[in-house]
């Protein structure tokens, strides 16, 4: 029964076969892990909002129609608890871009930087990033933790959230210039690299 496609262990849970999703929770559980501990980052919080999106998947597993892989529709339940978890608890932390504007920084800052997605991926830089992710716009955000982090390629993104490539490609593009803006800032203002 391993073998077998998402979508034929799909149509035997939906018949009742227990084993069936067991397969499917195994296939993904990581994954959604790690998607969720990306947005969360606090492991138990993580493993509660990951048993909460398996119960809700299996709950709903008899409405899914197969319009989309089996795969799209639980990561997008699993976005969708993620970022109905950080509205709830007020988690995301505003950064107030008039404080920049007091240092005397464009807002709008369109430098170059030299490689913002290797700064991201860079161990020094890991924790700040995580924090300054909480300043993005939740969309920018999501799409972020789906490539950077999840490794995701665009046309899956687009498939899981329902936007075109071209809207998904432009939301990394401002997420990454916008971070790379405020990783600069902080460079500068605690006068060196971030840690």
């Amino acid at each position: 029964m391993e073998n077998l496609l998402d979508t034929e262990l799909v149509k035997l849970a939906q018949q009742g076969q227990g084993q069936a999703f067991d397969i499917l929770i195994a296939r993904y559980q990581k994954k959604v892990t790690h998607l969720v501990y990306r947005y969360v980052n606090d492991g138990d919080v993580a493993l509660d909002l990951v048993q909460d999106i398996f119960f809700k998947i299996f709950k709903n597993l008899v409405n899914f129609k197969g319009e989309s892989k089996f795969s799209s529709w639980l990561f997008r339940i699993a976005v969708n608890d993620c970022v109905d978890h950080i509205r709830r608890l007020k988690v995301r932390k505003e950064h107030s871009l008039d404080h920049f504007r007091e240092f005397g920084f464009d807002v709008a800052d369109t430098g170059e930087s030299s490689d913002i997605e290797a700064l991201i991926v860079n161990k020094e830089t890991q924790s700040r990033v995580r924090e300054l992710l909480n300043s993005l716009p939740e969309n920018q955000r999501t799409v972020v933790v789906m490539k950077i982090y999840q490794e995701m390629k665009f046309e899956e993104i687009a498939d899981i959230l329902g936007d075109p490539v071209s809207t998904i490609k432009s939301r990394l593009y401002k997420a990454l210039n916008t971070l790379g803006g405020l990783l600069r800032r902080q460079m500068f203002i605690e006068g060196g690299p971030p840690t």
